[in-house]
């Protein structure tokens, strides 16, 4: 950590007004311009007018004559009073701050995109909550609109899927909206009755093209019952082509692994156990995990050990608190000015 002596300039090349103030004080004192050198001449001239006869360069060559030294002991004091105050004023240009203590580093952060399974066998009946047999997208929904809450600081984005995929809700940090469109969402309404994993994962993909710069890239979470996914594609070639993109994918299986769970009062619908192999061999290949929500809770863990796993510190340089200093050479080219200014009216107090 720095100290508190330690001074930067934010704006350092003002400072090369100081050798071209040098170079052009030095132009003009071998040209013998007094009067452009004189900053108690300027002063004096603010508050009266000044009139200036057209031979007043003979006068001048003649005092120089007779008081040679005295001219040159003047025309060394104005020098120094220009190079001071203007030396001052290019310092305050350059904005000097003295680098304090270190800022706190960003929190943590992710980019969570969610794929919802919204296919027909996502009405079916095989959990049991209080029970109560509940179906597997509302227990997909109520666990995910509680964890919203929990994933705060991270940006979310929600796709539905089933026959085709879309974009429920694009990336945000608007926790509110996302728990909003989560409660909306119906099995088999929008997208189609048998779900297609493989057009769901290319899908999500492409919003991510592989040339575009990220310093930190997203994780895709898929939830889902993979009872019978479209094998036009296979998912696993599309998994692999997701971790080619630096993505990780992790898959939940929604669902029971086994014919044992079927609510057999209420059939209407055939049923189909979760293919938890399909959703491992998806996992792998996209150098993610798998996690079974085989109950509310195993839910909510998986998302928690994704959460903690994914986590990215956003890479940044180091910032420190910067007081400004540019006040103390400003006031200080102000103050010489000042100080000659009540020289000259006190030297004419006192010749009067």
């Amino acid at each position: 950590m720095p100290n508190n002596l330690h001074i930067a300039l934010a704006e350092p090349y003002w400072l090369l007004l100081i050798p071209g103030l040098l170079l052009l004080l030095f132009l003009l004192q071998r040209r013998r311009q007094p009067q452009v050198l004189s900053l108690t001449n300027w002063l004096a001239g603010l508050n009266r007018e000044v009139y200036l006869h057209p031979k007043i360069s003979l006068l001048e060559n003649h005092q120089a004559d007779a008081g040679s030294k005295k001219i040159r002991r003047k025309s060394l004091v104005s020098f120094i009073n220009m190079l001071m105050v203007f030396t001052l004023l290019s310092l305050a240009l350059a904005q000097p701050y003295r680098i304090g203590k270190r800022l706190p580093d960003p929190p943590q952060h992710r980019d969570v995109v969610f794929l919802l399974d919204t296919s027909v066998s996502m009405v079916l009946r095989d959990y049991v909550v209080e029970g109560k047999r509940i179906d597997r997208l509302t227990m997909l929904k109520n666990v995910l609109v509680h964890f919203v809450d929990k994933l705060h600081g991270n940006r979310i984005q929600l796709i539905a899927y089933a026959e085709q995929a879309y974009t429920l809700v694009p990336l945000t940090n608007d926790y509110a909206l996302l728990k909003f469109q989560l409660q909306r969402l119906q099995a088999a309404s929008l997208t189609g009755r048998s779900s297609d994993l493989s057009h769901a994962l290319l899908y999500a993909a492409s919003q991510y093209p592989a040339g575009e710069a990220q310093d930190v890239k997203p994780v895709f979470v898929m939830l889902t019952d993979a009872t019978r996914p479209d094998r036009r594609i296979d998912p696993r070639v599309a998994a692999e082509f997701i971790a080619q993109r630096g993505i990780h994918l992790h898959t939940i299986a929604i669902g029971a692994g086994s014919y044992e769970a079927e609510d057999t009062a209420n059939v209407t619908l055939v049923y189909h156990p979760t293919n938890f192999q399909l959703l491992e061999d998806i996992a792998k290949r996209g150098k993610g995990s798998f996690f079974w929500a085989k109950d509310t809770a195993s839910l909510a863990a998986a998302l928690q050990r994704i959460q903690e796993s994914e986590k990215r510190a956003t890479k940044v340089e180091p910032m420190f608190v910067k007081q400004p200093l540019y006040f103390w050479p400003l006031f200080g080219g102000l103050g010489w000015l000042l100080l000659l200014y009540l020289t000259i009216l006190l030297r004419r107090r006192t010749t009067a």
